[in-house]
């Protein structure tokens, strides 16, 4: 049975948050929330993030006699949110207070690889005011999460040509127009004076696409293994480098790009038009704006493959000569 949330309000704040708690008739939510996004929980229990024991076999007992759960802020809220909320079997609401990813709808909880899937959202709030304060290079990093939708799709169909793999058309089609509609909105517009609202919106829909497809097919594809590569590398050499996940999404999105364009899935205009629109918002384009040495980079990219068990464009991996051909052609080193 496919899941999505019921209610969805953009730029009403608490005043649709206590509309939506009285028709769902949930009278007592427990907020989790991180230190500097309290500020903006609505007045009920709360719990900061950073004090709950994920390991912890009875994440009932913190959520007993709580009817839901309202995960204010950033992913870790929200996922850990999610998380408790699916342990105990209650509801979750998602206010974020950024947007840096398309978790602030999808069922998806990123905590550590692989990503699990549960329950998505009840419902999503959001108060525009708030996130248009929010960091610039956190909203940059929300559109890195996003373009990659339209490499993940490519990826998603290639599966579904060279092995079989199942494959929704809808779900596919879905998330690609609403990537490469933000994108031409970037590309387009001066201002950008309607970006925040554009960009949660269409992270909204890309959860939704995830929930669609029961996967994460639709918005996770080899960009995000090489994300995910980059994290490990992190934690291999304790590299001091505080990317985030979307900055490096974005970068593996060109990386790709470029190997759908020659292969000749997608057209070079579309291809330069990922990295101008990534350039345009102030996204990193280079491995040297994220903070990596080439070696990491390369070394990233060649063990990609082996992340997670799925299907894309690495196939079965590529050779540390050929990264680094790779990278320099497309200009990430």
């Amino acid at each position: 049975m496919i899941t999505i949330p019921r209610y969805i309000a953009v730029d009403e704040g608490r005043d649709a948050l206590y509309k939506i708690l009285s028709k769902l008739n949930l009278k007592n939510p427990l907020v989790v929330a991180g230190k500097r996004t309290k500020k903006y929980a609505p007045d009920f229990d709360y719990i900061y993030y950073s004090d709950i024991d994920l390991e912890d076999k009875n994440i009932e007992n913190i959520t007993k006699g709580y009817d839901s759960i309202i995960g204010v802020g950033g992913g870790k809220s929200i996922d850990i949110g999610k998380y408790m909320a699916y342990c105990s079997g209650i509801p979750f609401i998602s206010m974020p207070t950024t947007a840096s990813n398309d978790g602030i709808a999808s069922p998806v909880v990123s905590l550590e690889q692989p990503s699990i899937l549960v329950d998505p959202p009840i419902a999503v709030v959001v108060d525009l005011d708030i996130i248009r304060k929010s960091p610039k290079r956190l909203l940059s990093a929300g559109f890195g999460d996003m373009i990659s939708n339209i490499t993940a799709v490519l990826d998603w169909k290639l599966a579904h040509r060279e092995i079989g793999e199942n494959y929704s058309e809808s779900s596919a089609i879905f998330s690609k127009t609403i990537a490469e509609e933000l994108m031409d909105y970037v590309l387009r517009d001066t201002d950008l004076s309607q970006y925040p609202e554009k960009l949660v919106k269409a992270l909204i829909g890309s959860g939704i696409t995830i929930s669609i497809a029961g996967s994460t097919r639709p918005a996770s594809g080899s960009e995000h293994l090489f994300s995910h590569a980059l994290d490990y590398l992190k934690k291999k050499y304790d590299l001091d480098i505080d990317s985030l996940h979307g900055e490096q999404c974005g970068v593996g999105t060109i990386i790709s790009s470029y190997l759908h364009y020659k292969e000749g899935n997608l057209n070079y205009e579309d291809m330069e038009n990922i990295k101008l629109s990534l350039k345009k918002v102030g996204a990193p384009t280079t491995g040297k704006e994220l903070g990596f040495e080439e070696e990491i980079l390369i070394e990233a990219l060649t063990i990609a493959h082996n992340i997670r068990k799925r299907y894309t464009i690495l196939r079965e991996g590529i050779s540390k000569e050929r990264a680094e051909e790779i990278l320099k052609e497309c200009e990430v080193i």
